[in-house]
Order: structure tokens, then sequence, then C-alpha cells
């Protein structure tokens, strides 16, 4: 049976999928032909947040936190795929976790590149673009290796979380397939030692996401300052200028969205599993907000892009004229019936 969160995250997938799906059109149909090969990159972080929906649906992977222990965790009764699938859906959770800020620092260069009018990226746009559309998946696969290497399964962990978690809810741990860290397993002096192997992977882990974090930084600082100079330099707001800024606006918020509901739960969590006092409703909390993310992300486009905007306002307005008119049709015809119903009755009414 499906547990309330599992439910929670098909949910949030689903809308997950369609915002981004809809997003996706937008970019191709509506966008401003200034927007050029970035709408690649647009388009990139999209189908990223569809794949990340889609481990959410199938594998409803949930984080597990007591103690110095933190685990992502997939259950074979809650995955729709058959259970071969459930080390493959721990592992593309734990990597696009580890990627989704690269996505964002690869956007924020490009976007510097194209404010600040680089000769190179000019002259050779669709190559700058193939790097940095290779460089994620480059980083994927270097996390992925992390996630194998460093925070992959071990026996004090399998204690620790059938004595902790699987033996209470009648769970056998074959049924179960988890990667994360245990800080702090006890040894056979029973005293806790820190797991150097966990330790060493979160520690290069960390590094990495402050180097994305890092790069989100500097280059989106030096953009904001080179389109705020592009703003005031122009004698009138240009459609070029005031696209960019749209651009760049929706691209800082898209970016706080993961941020909020990821980077900052999970920092949370990880730093309580590391000093030992971490409790379940951590691991709960994040996996509400993670899931979140891919739903939420789409919608600063929707608002700050002025052709997004403009698009989804007309169709709505088309679809509530449409339903107007139809229940105006209907109205018609009711009335219409009503009358010769009426007119009937007059006529078959006997004369004196």
């Amino acid at each position: 049976m499906q547990s309330v969160h599992t439910v929670y995250q098909r949910i949030s997938a689903c809308l997950a999928v369609f915002n981004n799906i809809l997003l996706i059109i937008l970019i191709i149909y509506k966008s401003h032909r200034k927007v050029g090969k970035y709408k690649f990159l647009m388009i990139y972080i999209s189908t990223f947040e569809i794949f990340y929906a889609l481990v959410d649906a199938f594998g409803a992977p949930t984080i597990f936190t007591k103690d110095s222990i933190f685990l992502v965790v997939t259950y074979s009764d809650q995955v729709f795929l058959p259970d071969y699938f459930l080390k493959s859906f721990v592992e593309l959770y734990c990597v696009f976790y580890g990627i989704s800020m690269a996505i964002f620092a690869i956007h924020f260069i490009y976007r510097y590149l194209i404010v600040s009018e680089n000769k190179f990226a000019t002259k050779y746009e669709s190559q700058v673009i193939f790097g940095l559309l290779t460089f994620p998946l480059l980083f994927g696969m270097f996390w992925l290796w992390l996630v194998r290497t460093f925070i992959s399964p071990f026996p004090e962990a399998d204690e620790y979380f059938m004595k902790n978690h699987l033996d209470e809810n009648g769970i056998n741990i074959t049924n179960v397939k988890y990667a994360g860290v245990y800080f702090w397993p006890a040894g056979k002096d029973g005293e806790n030692n820190l797991h150097w192997r966990s330790s060493i992977g979160i520690m290069i882990m960390t590094v990495a996401i402050v180097i994305s974090f890092a790069l989100i930084l500097v280059f989106g600082f030096k953009c904001y300052c080179k389109t705020k100079q592009m703003i005031q330099s122009a004698p009138e707001s240009t459609s070029f200028t005031k696209l960019q800024s749209q651009l760049f606006y929706a691209l800082v918020f898209q970016t706080a969205i993961p941020v909020i509901l990821m980077h900052i739960p999970a920092s949370i969590a990880f730093s309580a599993s590391f000093f030992n006092v971490s409790n379940e409703y951590l691991g709960d909390w994040c996996s509400i907000t993670i899931c979140l993310y891919p739903t939420l992300d789409p919608l600063p486009n929707f608002f700050m892009i002025k052709n997004y905007r403009e698009a989804i306002l007309n169709a709505f307005r088309t679809f509530l004229r449409k339903i107007i008119q139809c229940k105006g049709a209907k109205v018609g015809v009711q009335t219409a019936t009503e009358s010769e119903m009426i007119s009937t009755s007059h006529s078959a009414a006997p004369t004196n």
C-alpha cells in the first residue's frame, strides 16, 4: 500500500511534469527572437526537472535521519518498477541533487557572457553552449562515482537502520536500497567512532556544491552589474535590455527555489547528523520540501518573462470565453425550448 508521503510525491511529480512541459512549449513557440540559443539552456533545465520528477514518481525515494545517520531510501512496496531499479532510483536521486546547482551555475556563466558581449562566446556560441550542456553530465558521472565509492551501504549502517527503523515497521532489509552516511557508528569497543569513508565522501560533495554556489554568486553578481549598467546607459529601455533583465531575474528566483527547498534543509539535516543530534522529523521535512522543487521551479518564468506571461493569460482568457459562450449557448437553447413548449401549450389549449 502506498504511504501518504508517496502519494504526495506522485501528485507533486505530476504537477512538475505538467509545469515543465508547458514551459518547454512556451520556450519553443513564444520566446522573443532575441532569446536566441539560450532557449536550449532553458529547455535543458526543464528536461532535467522532468526527469527529477519522474524519479520521484516511479521510485518514491525518502530520507531517513536519526542520531548520526542520514539515508536516501527506496522501498520495494512503493516503487512502480521492478525491484531491480531500487538502487538506480537511489543513485539518480543523489546525482540529481548534486548537479542541480551545477546546472544553474552554467546558466549564470552564459548569461554573463551574453550581456557582456564576450567576443569568444559570440563567435563560437554553439560550441560554448555544447560545452556548458556537457559539463553537468560529466559532473553527474563524478557524483555517481562519489555515491558508489563513499556513501554506499556498510554493515554498521545496515544494523542501525534495521534496529531503529526497519524492524519496527516489519520491513526486511532485502526489500530496501539506500545510500547515505552514518557518521558515528559504534565500534567493537562500544565507543562511537567517526566513519572516515562516509565523512570524506560528504566533504568532497560539500566542496563540489560550494564551488557551484561560488560560480553562481560570482557570475550572478557580474551579470547583475552588467545588466544594471545596460539599463542605465540605454536612453530608453530597449526590448533587448528588458528581455535580459527578465531572464536574469527569472533565473535568480529559479535558483533560489532549490536552495530554499533542497540545499538548506539537507544541509541542516546533514549537520544535525554529524553532531549526532538528528531525528526522523528532519528526514521527513527534507523529503517533503525536495519533491516540491521541480514543481515550483518553472513558475518564475511564467510570471516574470513577459511573452510567457501574456501567452498564459491569453490562453486563460480564451478558455474562459469559450466556457461563457458554451453556457450562453445552453441558456439560449433552454430558453428557446421553453418558449416552444409554452407556444405549443397555448395553441393546444381549448377555445370557448
